[in-house]
C-alpha cells in the first residue's frame, strides 16, 4: 500500500474513531429533561473536612520548613480560623477554610493545638500544660482538630464521638471514641 493512503487512510479512521467518541460522549452528558434533575447527593462532611484539615497541614509544613521546622505557636489553644491565615501568610487559606463544614458554612472553627499554655477556656484535663510541635515532634501529636464539646457528640456523628485531627506527620486522621485516646 502507498504509504500517502495508508496515512490518508489511518487519518480518516482516527477521524471517526474520534467523531463515536464524542457522539457517545454527548449522548452521557446531554442535559436531562427537567423532571429528571435531582439534587446532588449530600456531600460527605468528615471526607470534606479531611481535606481542609489536609490542606491546612501542608501549608504548615511550608511554614515549619521557612522557620527552622517550627509550626506557628498561639499562647493558648486557639481557633485556627481566628489569627493563623495571617501568620501562614501566602498560604492560600480563608478563615472558611478553617471551620468544620459539619454545620455548613458557620460551621466550628478547627482547634490549633501548637500552643504555650492550657490557659483561658475550661480544656479538658487530658490535654497537656503546654503542647509545642516541630517537624521533629513525634510523628502522631496533634496540630489541629476539629472542635469537641465536652459532653456531646462530634461534629460527623450525631450520637457519638467522631472527629478528624491533623497530625505532626501532615497525617489526618478519622477518629470514633474519646479523643484522650489519641490525644498526643
Amino acid at each position: 500500500m502507498n504509504p500517502n493512503a495508508l496515512a490518508r487512510w489511518a487519518a480518516s479512521l482516527g477521524a471517526a474513531a474520534i467523531a463515536v467518541a464524542l457522539l457517545l460522549w454527548s449522548d452521557r452528558h446531554a442535559e436531562p429533561p427537567v423532571d429528571e434533575v435531582r439534587a446532588p447527593p449530600p456531600q460527605d462532611t468528615a471526607s470534606l473536612c479531611a481535606q481542609r484539615l489536609d490542606q491546612l497541614g501542608k501549608a504548615l509544613r511550608l511554614y515549619a520548613d521557612d522557620n527552622a521546622g517550627a509550626f506557628p505557636v498561639s499562647e493558648t489553644p486557639a481557633d485556627a480560623d481566628t489569627w493563623l491565615p495571617k501568620r501562614l501568610g501566602g498560604a492560600k487559606l480563608a478563615a472558611g477554610d478553617l471551620r468544620c463544614p459539619s454545620a455548613g458554612a458557620t460551621g466550628p472553627p478547627y482547634v490549633y493545638h501548637c500552643y504555650q499554655t492550657l490557659g483561658g477556656r475550661n480544656w479538658p484535663r487530658w490535654m497537656a500544660l503546654e503542647h509545642v510541635v516541630t517537624l521533629g515532634s513525634p510523628p502522631e501529636t496533634w496540630l489541629a482538630s476539629d472542635a469537641l464539646t465536652r459532653d456531646g457528640p462530634g461534629p460527623h456523628s450525631a450520637t457519638e464521638k467522631a472527629f478528624n485531627y491533623l497530625a505532626a506527620d501532615g497525617r489526618v486522621a478519622f477518629h470514633t471514641g474519646r479523643p484522650r485516646d489519641v490525644y498526643r
